[in-house]
């Protein structure tokens, strides 16, 4: 018996509290309540002005100052209220404010279930929670798990960033925000771009995915996921990396990277290219490991480690690390260096690359510095010497300075037709002066020693230097680089476009 009537009072609405009590001929089922109204059902509140109350269909049209409020999940404020009680179902309109904890919602009208705890509006909204304000045409609230799923035109402001979706769902209680379909996210840095995500805006942590982007001043960085932690402001991308440097003109791509940005730092790996546009030409870099790094200074400098090849149209070269400074194009090659130049084949302990107005300037090789070039199967031109400086005109290499332990054998041919002999050389330094591939001439200084043989009769123990060895198998080429970044380029959202122009189709994308 008890249990029974308890549940007729938790669907029976009770009018607990009014000045006045009257009937109005026009609503002969309705009584007229006035002043200080108040209504409950079960742990159910309802106050307002005045109200008609129908007791028999358990219903309510509540006046004025309409204020409900539901035990630890509701408060909810309104200027008019329609109340179904066997449905547990109000439809608030006018000036309405729902509160909840630290979140407050203010729209035009509201229906809320008191049953599921859900609010509903369609007719725009607007919600305050803690710093983050947003508002949407379309929302809904599940009071239980404090979660809002907003539709259309949302936008969520905070301090730091603003937030414009299709479809959100945020929850008040730990501040995440899950957005679905297009996003723009945007700061005074940059402006993030996806179509599924988090933004965790308790902890300022984030994750995009499905076509993400992030958009700077100067840069713009595409994968197929991202995700950043404000906090220790170290980001992640992975899968189908691309970073475009529109000012250095400069492209970078791979399957994961790590951006360290107190540090300044970017690693990419994964089968990581990096495309330098220089005019008409374009340098091709690839390595096990890409580190795009600015120091305090911000000199900005590229670095590529282990198993590094790069290729341009004058020049190629493979080592186990390499270093490229933004400043002044210089490239410095480490561990076991080999470069290229048209026939040449430069080797040593290091190579230092000096590039000027976009061409080769200069060269230099320190400890077993050695150049060789192919005069004809098994016959080479070498120079060798403790550290060599080597500059170029057009392109082409046309003097050399060796400084130390100076070795040379060349070829010397007559009009170009037959060879006339062989000479061979050891001097402490030599200047090689080199026209069209070919020595025209070599100053020797400090004791030379050596002679020149007819080439039938050059000693055969001298024919290679001890540092010769040719590597002509190694020398990177351009198929290479292109099938690399074809098949990177196949792996992009269709919505990337083509960035072979430093630029996206993305770009015309707006908020």
């Amino acid at each position: 018996m008890f249990s029974g009537k308890a549940l007729a009072q938790n669907k029976t609405i009770e009018l607990i509290q009014a000045d006045v009590t009257e009937y109005d001929q026009e609503f002969v089922d309705a009584e007229r309540v006035k002043g200080n109204v108040r209504f409950r059902q079960g742990n159910v509140y309802m106050d307002c002005d005045s109200a008609y109350f129908f007791r028999k269909q358990n219903k309510i049209n509540a006046f004025g100052h309409i204020y409900i409020r539901q035990q630890d999940t509701l408060n909810l404020w309104g200027d008019y209220l329609e109340y179904d009680g066997d449905k547990k179902m109000a439809y608030v309109s006018r000036n309405v404010r729902l509160r909840d904890q630290q979140m407050e919602l203010k729209t035009d009208m509201v229906q809320y279930d008191m049953n599921s705890k859900t609010a509903f509006y369609n007719k725009g909204g607007r919600i305050t929670n803690g710093e983050d304000k947003l508002r949407s045409r379309v929302g809904r609230y599940y009071s239980r798990s404090k979660e809002f799923f907003f539709k259309d035109s949302v936008v969520l402001v905070n301090p730091e960033y603003t937030m414009k979706s299709d479809t959100l769902q945020y929850n008040t209680f730990n501040k995440i925000a899950t957005f679905h379909g297009p996003t723009y996210i945007t700061s005074e840095e940059n402006t993030i771009f996806c179509r599924y995500g988090w933004y965790d805006t308790k902890n300022n942590l984030s994750q995009f995915s499905k076509g993400a982007w992030i958009q700077g001043k100067e840069n713009k960085l595409i994968a197929d996921s991202m995700v950043y932690n404000r906090n220790t402001e170290v980001g992640q991308a992975f899968n189908n990396i691309v970073l475009i440097d529109t000012n250095e003109k400069i492209r970078i791509q791979g399957h994961y990277g790590i951006y360290h940005r107190r540090e300044r730092k970017t690693w990419v790996s994964g089968e990581p290219l990096a495309i330098k546009y220089i005019d008409d030409d374009s340098l091709f870099l690839k390595a096990d490991t890409l580190l795009d790094e600015r120091d305090s200074s911000d000199v900005r400098k590229l670095s590529a480690f282990h198993n590094t090849k790069i290729h341009k149209s004058d020049m190629q070269g493979v080592s186990d690390s390499l270093v490229y400074s933004f400043t002044d194009s210089t490239i410095d090659m480490f561990g076991l260096p080999i470069l290229w130049t048209e026939n040449n084949q430069i080797t040593g302990d290091t190579i230092t690359i000096i590039r000027k107005d976009g061409v080769l300037h200069s060269l230099k090789n320190r400890n077993n510095a050695f150049i060789a070039s192919e005069e004809v199967p098994g016959k080479y031109n070498q120079i060798s010497g403790k550290s060599m400086i080597s500059y170029f005109a057009d392109n082409k290499l046309k003097r050399v300075f060796v400084n130390g332990n100076g070795e040379s054998v060349y070829y010397a041919k007559e009009n170009d037709t037959a060879y006339t002999g062989a000479n061979y050389i050891i001097c402490s330094e030599m200047r090689i002066d080199i026209d069209s591939n070919k020595v025209d001439n070599i100053t020797f200084f400090g004791q030379p020693d050596g002679g020149f043989y007819p080439v039938d009769q050059y000693p055969s123990d001298k024919s290679m230097l001890s540092n010769m060895k040719w590597h002509e198998e190694e020398r990177p080429v351009l198929d290479v680089f292109i099938q690399q970044k074809k098949d990177q380029q196949e792996k992009m959202p269709e919505s990337v476009g083509d960035l072979m122009d430093h630029t996206s189709e993305t770009e015309n994308q707006k908020p």
